[in-house]
């Protein structure tokens, strides 16, 4: 194909504009500012960002693109109609993902109109057939390429909710975002409504299996209820009651009776949500595994994907419960957690799984740094000891005191200065904070437990209360699966 010079010249122009406009998409991701400009002019920049095309990100494939059009341009006229022609197919694909996601970036629209003008500007009439095939086929293959590669990324973006709920100064505030926010307040309030309808499903199923069954003996539910699941089989000893009666002091502030009076209304109502199970188990007996198929779900957790590889750990990692803990060396209620939080850990030790992350704020000088450090301290296995003596320092956290930390460790005083010095981990620990901000997380501490965020210093108290809820749904899960193989196996 020949060009014009007058053509050569503009296309040169448009493919160092391109190549101008991939590596500051690419920057963008290393660097605040940028980032900020693009999310406020749109709201897909964070999550088309993270589109890899074997392996690598679009935007590497972008600068690379433009580089080789400059090259063809005075090597290799003939294959720049191929080059041009497979670059609109691959572009169109990309545009037809970012609608499909409601994903627009506004890096991706600028480059597309580029790769358009490059098209008009080579467009050869005698080749317009061979145009459509060509950006038809690369279109295909691209949309099926780059969606399978970056599945869950995809469906994670689809699960978001785009809907902007208000404008400030022109920068949007999506659903998303205000519902991230009160993640931890409307999960609870989700469980406490499935909760209602767990209970009042339960009553259901409870009341139609004792219908058929007294219906079968020819008696009446009360009859069969009271021969088969007589009152007296149900005992309340003293410790339940004293367990009940401290696990929920609360709620005893307003009692103007006896104690002796309260403790025995606390045996009267265990006693009576024993006997109510003891029905429940009954009427499930009445039933076979395949007879009872209940679709209610739970809700999901909000952050129940968080990624944690990588990521400093304690526990094993199929642990039943995983807390993962946001936090920032400086920060004085995160000093106060972490008095507790070392207590959880010794306490349930190899039940749990313990994951930290980075969340330096800006207002702490030198979080960062120390955050860093206590990487570099990592790469000699010696993260979590030198991370007690960064939450339990009084004195100012510079690079001085941070290198006599790690001496006071004991670790390669070379080793470490030249970590620290590089910022090896500063990319690291930006990561973390992006991933707090992608979650919705805004204050430190932050302790994500299961899925579920929670915000603040937690007591002792909340910590067993969360932790032991988890386990104790993990060992249900557990005996209901293996109820259901034994059923199978019979």
């Amino acid at each position: 194909m020949s060009l014009k010079f007058n053509g050569g010249k503009l296309l040169l122009i448009l493919s160092l504009l391109g190549l101008g406009v991939a590596v500051v998409s690419g920057a963008a991701e290393y660097i605040p500012w940028l980032a900020a400009l693009c999310g406020s002019l749109s709201g897909g920049c964070r999550e088309t960002a993270e589109f890899t095309l074997f392996t690598l990100p679009l935007w590497l494939w972008g600068a690379a693109y433009y580089v080789a059009l400059a090259l063809l341009l005075y090597r290799a006229h003939f294959l720049v109609f191929w080059w041009v022609a497979v670059a609109f197919g691959v572009e169109l694909s990309l545009l037809w993902i970012m609608v499909s996601l409601h994903a627009m970036c506004i890096f991706c629209l600028i480059n597309c109109l580029i790769v358009i003008l490059i098209l008009l500007i080579s467009f050869d009439r005698e080749r317009l057939w061979q145009t459509i095939a060509v950006s038809l086929f690369a279109f295909i293959l691209a949309t099926y390429i780059i969606p399978k590669e970056n599945q869950s990324l995809a469906m994670e973006t689809n699960r978001q909710d785009r809907t902007v709920v208000a404008v400030v100064k022109g920068r949007p505030i999506t659903a998303e975002e205000l519902e991230m926010s009160l993640a931890s307040e409307l999960y609870q309030l989700q469980m406490q409504i499935y909760a209602m309808k767990k209970d009042r499903l339960d009553r259901i199923i409870t009341e139609r299996l004792l219908e058929e069954e007294a219906d079968e003996r020819g008696v009446s539910i009360q009859q069969l209820v009271t021969d088969s699941v007589p009152r007296q089989q149900v005992n309340v000893t003293d410790e339940e009651v004293e367990h009940y009666y401290a696990a929920n002091r609360a709620k005893w502030l307003d009692w103007k009776g006896s104690q002796a009076e309260l403790k025995a209304r606390i045996r009267v109502h265990l006693q009576g949500e024993k006997y109510k199970q003891k029905v429940i188990e009954f009427s499930r007996s009445l039933a076979g595994p395949q007879d009872i198929v209940v679709n209610l779900q739970e809700p999901q957790p909000p952050l129940a994907h968080l990624d944690t590889n990588g990521a400093f750990s304690l526990g094993p990692q199929d642990a039943a419960v995983t807390v993962v803990e946001f936090s920032d060396y400086l920060c004085p209620a995160c000093r106060k957690a972490h008095a507790v939080t070392g207590k959880v850990k010794e306490n349930y030790q190899d039940r749990i799984r313990w994951v930290f992350k980075d969340f330096p704020l800006r207002m702490h000088k030198w979080a960062r740094e120390a955050a860093e450090a206590a990487r570099c301290a990592g790469e000699q296995g010696r993260f979590w000891e030198y991370q007690e003596l960064l939450f339990g320092s009084q004195d100012e956290l510079n690079p001085t005191r941070l290198k006599q930390y790690a001496a006071e460790l004991g670790l390669k005083a070379d080793q470490f200065d030249a970590c620290l010095a590089s910022q090896k981990y500063k990319s690291a620990v930006e990561s973390d904070i992006e991933a707090a901000h992608r979650a919705g997380i805004n204050a430190t501490p932050t302790f994500v437990i299961n899925g579920v965020p929670y915000s603040g210093a937690l007591s002792l108290d909340k910590f067993q209360e969360l932790i032991d809820a988890g386990l104790q749904k993990a060992q249900n899960r557990e005996h209901q699966a293996g109820d259901t193989k034994e059923h199978s196996t019979e």
